[in-house]
């Protein structure tokens, strides 16, 4: 309760500052991320695309699942200020039960490979490099989010996205454009890895770690946060996937197609506002604080809805021009998308600071669990036209939001009124005992 109190107003301004540069680069990443899908789909064509957005998809996956490991790995670090190699260690021996299910993908490569009517199954085995090669980079990731170098954080995210973009232009496209896109996505995550772990062992732990009381905590609590992150991740990764795999059965292709397109835009507020989680946590896991929580929910919430402003205005447009003008961009869908990815991002940060601050877990997880149920219930009985798939989130989060609110409320208040009560109790107890002994 006295750190809660006394947190410095230091350590959340750097928390805000980091804020700042890690969406700025998150946007700028972003973006080239975009690019990059623009330029393998142009190269490689439709039929080359078709097969490459899965492949992304199942490392995009194993690259979210990890995010639990690497929030995990950040909370130890930043509760536990050791020298980089004892923290290494640490890391790679949390990383080993995430990178052996990889090991599952492999073996299935060839019936995953028929399945998306590939003609041999080393995209499959590049994948899984990937999704082993994105859970060891999660957790140096987490090392540096829990030692605050924000600063590497964003070079190295910038210039991951940089070298992802060129290696795309040069093997994006032709006969081996679904091989040479996967490959494009490994090389810089690997880069991005080793480079992060040079930085780690070489350079000097940066100054203000130790200028507060922190709580040391257990290496082994990794796995339990790490498997906590996962549920987290992905729960709000498949309430906002959800309506495109409805959008696929409800609607025609070509609805579907720009929904999907629609989608992938409406995302970028998703991705934009994420690595606010990122500056955050540390000093949410340090101090238990609210005021951080609160000023993060706000600039998430603010970023969120700038975005939804430039999304609607120039969303349509971005559609015809990166996609070509077969596609089209409904505003009003855009709208809903984007109101949708605002809700979606509320909640993501909301989700990670409780994580940080381990509190109300249950309530959290029964609040994605409700609203993933909510969603496949408005989704599979009125989800019959793009905008009102595209609500689905926004609504499902809402509502479920309140029901668990309530709960939590009346909770509270039945532990309030029966405090009295066991009170009471207790001194009748001591007073029978009293006089028991007096006889």
């Amino acid at each position: 309760m006295e750190a809660e109190v006394n947190l410095p107003r230091s350590e959340v301004g750097r928390a805000a500052r980091a804020g700042v540069l890690l969406v700025l680069a998150g946007g700028v990443t972003g973006v080239l991320n975009l690019l990059f899908n623009v330029v393998v789909a142009r190269g490689g064509g439709v039929g080359a695309y078709g097969a490459i957005g899965p492949l992304l998809m199942l490392g995009t996956v194993a690259g979210l699942l990890a995010t639990g490991l690497q929030y995990g790995v950040a909370r130890v670090a930043a509760l536990n200020p050791q020298p980089a190699p004892a923290l290494l260690r640490m890391a790679f021996r949390a990383v080993l039960p995430w990178v052996a299910p990889t090991l599952i993908l492999a073996l299935l490569a060839r019936p995953i490979a028929g399945f998306l009517r590939l003609s041999s199954p080393l995209p499959v085995l590049i994948v899984t490099l990937l999704a082993a090669v994105s859970v060891t980079g999660a957790a140096v990731a987490g090392l540096l989010i829990g030692l605050r170098r924000f600063r590497v954080i964003a070079g190295l995210g910038v210039g991951f996205a940089v070298l992802r973009l060129g290696l795309g232009f040069f093997v994006g496209h032709g006969e081996a454009a679904v091989d040479g896109s996967i490959l494009a996505s490994v090389a810089p995550v690997l880069g991005s890895l080793v480079l992060g772990l040079a930085i780690l062992l070489y350079s000097r732990r940066p100054s203000g770690l130790a200028d507060v009381a922190v709580r040391l905590s257990k290496p082994d609590g990794i796995q339990r946060t790490g498997f906590v992150g996962a549920l987290i991740a992905g729960g709000l990764w498949t309430i906002w996937g959800v309506p495109l795999l409805f959008a696929r059965h409800a609607l025609n292709s070509v609805g579907a197609g720009d929904f999907a397109a629609s989608q992938l835009l409406a995302g970028g507020i998703i991705w934009v506002t994420a690595p606010l989680v990122t500056a955050f946590y540390p000093t949410i896991v340090r101090h238990r604080h609210r005021s951080p929580i609160l000023i993060g929910a706000l600039g998430t919430l603010g970023v969120a809805l700038v975005g939804l402003l430039i999304l609607t205005a120039v969303g349509p447009l971005l559609i015809e021009k990166l996609y070509g003008g077969h596609f089209s961009g409904s505003r009003g869908l855009l709208l809903m998308l984007a109101i949708s990815a605002t809700a979606t991002a509320t909640a993501t940060f909301a989700c990670w600071a409780a994580l940080a601050r381990r509190r109300a877990m249950r309530l959290t997880l029964a609040l994605l669990g409700l609203a993933l149920l909510l969603e496949l219930g408005w989704d599979g009985l009125v989800g019959h036209t793009g905008t009102v798939l595209a609500a689905g989130p926004v609504l499902a989060l809402t509502l479920s939001g309140g029901v668990v609110a309530a709960v939590a409320l009346i909770s509270r208040r039945r532990v309030q009124i029966s405090a009295p009560e066991v009170a009471e109790a207790s001194a009748v107890g001591i007073l029978s005992s009293s006089a028991r002994s007096e006889q």
